[in-house]
């Protein structure tokens, strides 16, 4: 009779570990945030991983650095290029929060003008102020008119933390959108829109996604996509065009600036925040 019992605890632990598994599975297979399903039991010993953010490397690959003294982030861009990239992000949230149905009855133009930064003195010229603001409608237009059109997103402007043991860091990663794939062995379709970009912030986001996907999902993304409004350029990748080793040896090399990134945490704790503008801002429709 015991050794019948003892068998039956170890098939119901057995069932139980299987059973987790496959929720957390179907959990992250429907786009939920990585690491949201259940909280961390707080006697799980589990390392004290540092946090790189895709925000701020892509502040530092722009061309900017982070002013620690401050808190404030020093990039170094044009403060017309933050506005518009911060507009662009909010006009797709606005768009792609809306069902299929609507969203074909709504011009992108009409919500992109809702959050278009006033003239002001960010741009050098009025003459600067409406080619961008043309170019910027125009190549919006153009994008969601062609791709799409019957989908919702299973992400769409969210922030994700997942834990990546072979670097000994968290990765956060903000998903300006992303959206389900039909191919087996693929996780999403992910879509980055920029102002513009450069070489270096391409490659960043490319292998930070790569990483990102192996992490959450244990398999790459079927595409990667990346819009140059401005430039009016895609860049597509296929999800498994570059080796996982060579993105975790990339991202290992960007994690150099972890160091940074907890002095520039601490600063903000200790300022008086009147320059902090926050994740929300910065990262959620800000540069990445």
């Amino acid at each position: 009779m015991n050794m019948d019992r003892t068998l039956l605890k170890k098939k119901l632990a057995v069932n139980l570990v299987v059973n987790l598994s496959k929720l957390v599975w179907w959990h992250h297979r429907m786009g939920g945030p990585a690491g949201s399903l259940m909280k961390k039991p707080m006697n799980l010993h589990t390392p004290p991983y540092k946090r790189l953010h895709d925000y701020r490397v892509e502040h530092i690959m722009l061309g900017g650095a982070e002013n620690l003294s401050s808190g404030a982030q020093a990039t170094g861009l044009p403060r017309w290029r933050q506005q518009v990239q911060y507009a662009v992000g909010h006009t797709l949230n606005d768009f792609y929060s809306l069902l299929p149905e609507v969203r074909r009855e709504t011009p992108i133009q009409f919500l992109l003008e809702r959050r278009w930064p006033p003239r002001g003195d960010a741009f050098p010229s009025l003459l600067q102020y409406w080619d961008i603001k043309t170019s910027i409608a125009d190549e919006l237009m153009r994008i969601v008119s062609t791709k799409h059109l019957e989908e919702i997103p299973v992400m769409l402007y969210e922030q994700w933390y997942v834990p990546v043991p072979e670097l000994n860091l968290e990765l956060s990663m903000i998903t300006q959108l992303a959206w389900n794939s039909t191919q087996k062995g693929r996780s999403l379709n992910i879509q980055k829109f920029m102002v513009n970009g450069n070489e270096d912030t391409i490659a960043g986001f490319l292998h930070m996604t790569n990483v990102f996907c192996y992490a959450a999902y244990g398999e790459p993304a079927e595409t990667v996509e990346i819009y140059s409004l401005l430039e009016g350029r895609k860049y597509s990748y296929k999800g498994n065009a570059v080796p996982y080793k060579e993105s975790l040896d990339y991202v290992r090399l960007l994690s150099v600036f972890l160091d940074q990134e907890v002095h520039a945490d601490a600063s903000l704790s200790c300022s008086d925040r009147r320059n902090d503008r926050g994740e929300a801002n910065v990262g959620g429709f800000g540069l990445m």
